[in-house]
Parts: C-alpha cells; sequence; structure tokens
C-alpha cells in the first residue's frame, strides 16, 4: 500500500470528526494543544510530519518511532494522526485485532477521558479510528508499532494504578 496515499485516506476518514460535537478545548482551556519543548505526539509508521513540527527520533520498546514536538499552535488540517484522534489510542489485542482505548496518558489532561463523559463521546469517531488503524496495518511496519505502542500504554496504566 502507497504509505501516502493511505495516510491521506486516513486523515479523510477521520475528516471533521470529533470526540465531541462541540469544542472540546473550551472545556479544558485546550490543555493538550499547550506546546513545549517536550510536548507532542508520536508519528505513525511512514506519516510525514506537516506545519511547523520539531522531529525527533526516539523508539518505543525498541521500535523505532519519530516523535513530532509541537509549538502549541498549528492548522487543523496539519496535525498528525495523533492529534486528530486524541485522547483515543489504536491497541493492538493480543490477537492483532485494532480496539481503541481512552489513552491512559490523556487522564491528567483531557475532561473526556472520564467516566463522566463517556455519553458525550459521538460514537463516529471512535468507529472512524478503529476503521482508520485497521487499514492501517497494511503500512510497513505498523503492526509491531503498534504491538510496542500497546505494550507501553500498557506499562503507563500499571505505573499509573501503583501511585494511586
Amino acid at each position: 500500500m502507497d504509505t501516502t496515499a493511505a495516510y491521506r485516506q486516513a486523515y479523510a476518514r477521520l475528516g471533521q470528526l470529533t470526540p465531541i460535537a462541540a469544542d472540546c478545548g473550551k472545556l479544558c482551556g485546550k490543555r493538550c494543544c499547550q506546546g513545549g519543548d517536550g510536548d507532542g505526539m508520536i508519528l505513525f509508521p511512514g506519516e510525514q510530519p506537516m506545519g511547523s513540527l520539531t522531529v525527533t527520533d526516539t523508539d518505543i520498546g525498541g521500535v523505532p518511532v519519530r516523535f513530532a514536538v509541537c509549538p502549541g499552535r498549528c492548522r487543523r488540517d496539519q496535525r498528525p494522526l495523533s492529534c486528530r484522534i486524541f485522547p483515543f489510542a489504536p491497541y493492538l489485542d493480543g490477537d492483532g485485532t485494532v480496539t481503541v482505548i481512552a489513552d491512559p496518558r490523556a487522564e491528567p489532561v483531557c475532561p473526556l477521558v472520564s467516566e463522566a463523559a463517556l455519553p458525550m463521546i459521538d460514537p463516529r469517531f471512535p468507529r472512524a479510528v478503529k476503521d482508520v488503524f485497521t487499514r492501517l496495518l497494511a503500512v510497513e511496519g505498523m503492526r509491531p508499532m503498534l504491538a510496542a505502542y500497546s505494550a507501553m500504554l500498557d506499562e503507563y496504566k500499571r505505573d499509573l494504578l501503583r501511585f494511586t
């Protein structure tokens, strides 16, 4: 699958869908967009940064990934996929199936991951995220990256539980 076309399709599939039918930034003062020198999002395999992002190389569980540092302001149509799906995350189950979970790293930042917010979530949004990542599994390197990403999210949840 042509990677550029795959991401174009992913961005188009998500289109103007958002987690809720309102500007969620008004609920929290746009906390997820308050970029700093260490704030940013993972770029998925083959995803090309757009706009004024600074990209660094890192890894997740030994799998190389690129990390896009956010200046705190961007054009919506130039956001990386991680930004477009926040506060949700793709998760690769043990059987290799993509599911969508509330990103546990979003809990201190985003009010949409609370139990009280669940009825506000537009069900089309997580369905679109699942569809996007199910299709993106065809992109080279996506499956091992999502496996490492899912393990990282599991570890984060375990660490979070230790402190509560």
